[in-house]
């Protein structure tokens, strides 16, 4: 697909979301136009993508937008401010996280825009590792399970074998981790942003329980920002 097809079909999409939120309109245009002016193939498929992902998810949700906040001029900060990060964006996972705390802020009952543009920051300042631990931290034991239970649990009863005896054992999070995904603990112990703090816990149940509840409630909040 040349420039000008890229153009078109993203235009074509900006429109459609006009529709839905009448104000951005003037926006969409303008930071089209810079982009436009960076002259890169690459951003300009970016902001397509996220035209018209947005004007798809904007359908599914407009019965739900909070009028009060897109209606005010500061709603527009907002819409710009993610489009850029998601041109500037490598990485197509936290593209579609930029695009899930927008629209999250579009729907969630008293959303400020300071809470919109800090979540924003934050994201943009997350490496893999970190967006795979919130990813492990949201529910460990699905993760474990999607992994083919590398974390075992001690007390797991086989068929044909009477384990007459249950262990008690203490588990330090970092090093859960580490055997969960084989990233040094060092790094693991720099990622950890939304834990109080490194833990060790005991337990006679699946170690892997002893990671769940481990994020402050600002971590689950920022979480249910980022995922949709």
């Amino acid at each position: 697909m040349n420039k000008k097809d890229i153009i078109e079909k993203g235009l074509i999409a900006a429109k459609g979301i006009t529709e839905m939120i009448p104000v951005l309109g003037g926006t969409l245009t303008s930071v089209w136009s810079d982009i436009e002016a960076v002259q890169a193939k690459r951003k300009f498929d970016r902001l397509e993508d996220f035209y018209i992902n947005l004007k798809e998810e904007l359908e599914e949700v407009k019965n739900q937008l909070e009028v009060s906040y897109i209606s005010k001029p500061d709603f527009l900060d907002i819409f710009e401010l993610t489009a850029r990060y998601i041109v500037n964006e490598r990485t197509e996972e936290k593209r579609v996280l930029f695009r899930n705390i927008f629209l999250n802020s579009l729907t969630k009952k008293d959303c400020s825009y300071d809470k919109t543009e800090k979540y924003l920051r934050i994201l943009e300042q997350m490496n893999s590792l970190d967006l795979l631990l919130l990813r492990i931290f949201s529910n460990p034991a699905k993760y474990n399970e999607q992994q083919g239970e590398i974390i075992k649990d001690p007390n797991w009863i086989r068929p044909g074998v009477r384990n007459m005896v249950h262990f008690s054992m203490v588990y330090e999070v970092s090093k859960m981790l580490y055997d969960l995904i084989k990233v040094p603990q060092d790094d693991i112990s720099e990622s950890l942003y939304f834990l109080e703090g490194n833990y060790r816990v005991q337990t006679n149940g699946h170690p892997i329980h002893t990671l769940e509840d481990k994020l402050t409630s600002k971590g689950k909040d920022f979480i249910a920002f980022i995922l949709r």
